[in-house]
């Protein structure tokens, strides 16, 4: 799937209730009413054009930019702009439980879900984590080469968001990683893991900014991340936390012990 495979469109919201919103959608030669059902996920409209057609072949995506803004309370009439990308692979929670493979190595983004891990490759696993009541945080990470060879990191850190850490975790991963093309990423954090097969593509269309209109929870982060991942092939795995995953489990308990340790 090549990115640059898009359309741009504004939509505003007309009047929202507990059963449709209305809004309007438009690009630079058309425009079109629509409305659209909050219980069944049903989209109507006044007109059937290239844009009705755009939007039912791609009624996934606007459903998804659709609920984030009611979430966030979107005002009514404030505009949002967004992006169409042409059969964007979107993820459904099944795939956790496979292998998320994302390959940015051929100017493309070829993104895929597979049931069985690529041999012969690099292999990275990460945890954070952060404490509450001290208000510290820390993180670690194993490297392990094809070969059977580890390398191990840690570090602490100030930063206040589990999320975050869990970042910081990867991204340090990553920068060891600069000459290695293939990697296999291996975190419990859903987070990251749809931030980088997912969100992250939109969020570049739409600088860096999300459905409500509000700039993206860091974003100087996820833009490292972004560059680190250039012409790699990534392979993620979600592993679910204490599930006796050796490497993950050592991860998880250096991180914690960085986190809570007494300065």
């Amino acid at each position: 799937m090549n990115p640059m495979e898009l359309a741009n469109y504004i939509l505003s919201f007309s009047w929202i209730d507990e059963e449709q919103a209305s809004f309007m959608v438009r690009d630079d030669r058309k425009k079109i009413s629509v409305r659209y059902n909050r219980q069944n996920g049903h989209f109507s409209f006044d007109d059937h054009n290239e844009l009705s057609e755009a939007i039912l072949e791609n009624q996934f995506q606007l459903k998804k930019i659709i609920h984030s803004a009611l979430k966030g309370k979107q005002p009514d009439g404030r505009p949002i702009q967004f992006s169409f990308i042409k059969d964007f692979p979107f993820m459904r929670n099944n795939d956790f439980y496979c292998y998320i493979q994302v390959d940015r190595r051929y100017n493309d983004l070829d993104i895929q879900v597979k049931k069985n891990e690529t041999k012969n490759i690099h292999k990275l696993f990460t945890d954070g984590s952060y404490a509450h009541d001290r208000e510290q945080a820390g993180y670690a990470g194993i490297i392990e080469d094809p070969g059977g060879d580890r390398q191990i990191f840690h570090a602490s850190s100030t930063v206040k968001s589990s999320n975050l850490i869990e970042l910081l975790a990867i991204t340090e991963g990553l920068e060891r990683l600069m000459h290695v093309d293939k990697i296999q990423v291996n975190t419990d954090s859903r987070f990251v893991i749809r931030g980088l097969a997912q969100w992250i593509y939109f969020w570049k269309l739409n600088n860096w900014h999300t459905a409500q209109g509000t700039g993206v929870k860091f974003a100087s982060h996820w833009q490292q991340l972004d560059r680190l991942c250039e012409g790699k092939f990534l392979e993620l795995k979600w592993i679910k936390a204490h599930s006796g995953n050796s490497n993950h489990t050592l991860c998880h308990q250096m991180a914690k012990s960085i986190a809570t340790a007494k300065h």
